[in-house]
């Protein structure tokens, strides 16, 4: 008798080198992200200054989460990204997600 099993094969994809590499696009992302807000705020603190030039800041980083959730999240689950594993996907999905914040902070930053 003879028996089939649904085996997952060993996914390649995991390799240690993907989550290194997510790891570093995402610091990037993050960098660029929330960098400006932090040394604003960090700036206004230290000299006693209100932190009214921080707003635009903020709006610029609100805008640049939303924008990468709206356009990452359907990607994340694409049938084709799907399959890949967890740390692959990210490591994927990170130039994107740097792509989509330096975009916006070249475009809607000086117009804030």
């Amino acid at each position: 008798m003879s028996v089939t099993r649904n085996v997952k094969p060993r996914d390649l994809a995991d390799w240690p080198t993907c989550r290194y590499l997510a790891l570093f696009f995402w610091s990037c992302t993050a960098l660029i992200t929330f960098g400006p807000v932090l040394l604003l705020a960090g700036l206004s603190v230290a000299w006693m200054q209100p932190l009214t030039s921080v707003v635009p800041s903020v709006k610029v980083t609100v805008i640049q989460v939303g924008l990468t959730a709206a356009v990452l999240s359907p990607l994340y689950f694409a049938p084709g990204i799907g399959r890949l594993a967890r740390s692959a996907r990210f490591a994927l999905l990170g130039p994107v997600a740097i792509a989509i914040v330096l975009a916006v902070l070249l475009c809607v930053g000086p117009h804030v």
